[in-house]
């Protein structure tokens, strides 16, 4: 799954949102979360071109009866830069193809929602990054 580790909560204890998640599904602690109809979480693994809304806040375990996960919206996280790629201080990222690391936004990312948030420091392939996320 794409993971991010939470470097700063911010806002109001990372401004957690409950949103609906499948019984079936297992999400992560950490694991970055998108959006599907209706209202409903699953965890990343790609970019997989629907919004973003945020980072598990706790585990969710398959088929424990929970519908319900914490979803933090509002934090600033460290992630991986893809192979090949780089970001520079203010660049859009998303998910990339990898999975669990980050590439450059396109303009469709950012108009769609589909974007993780916008770095806060340079970083080459391979590095781990500041990533300003607020959903």
């Amino acid at each position: 799954m794409a993971q991010a580790e939470i470097y700063k909560l911010m806002g109001h204890n990372g401004d957690r949102v409950s949103m609906q998640v499948a019984d079936a599904s297992t999400i992560a602690k950490g694991d970055i979360c998108v959006l599907g109809d209706p209202f409903t979480v699953t965890a990343a693994t790609t970019n997989v071109d629907v919004p973003v809304v945020g980072v598990a806040a706790e585990e969710k375990v398959a088929n424990d009866g929970q519908i319900w996960i914490d979803v933090i919206t509002n934090a600033i996280l460290k992630v991986t830069v893809v192979a090949g790629g780089s970001a520079t201080i203010g660049d859009h990222v998303s998910l990339s193809a990898t999975a669990g690391q980050v590439d450059l936004s396109s303009s469709l990312d950012n108009e769609k929602g589909w974007s993780l948030g916008f770095s806060y420091e340079d970083g080459a392939a391979g590095h781990t990054i500041l990533v300003r996320m607020n959903k």
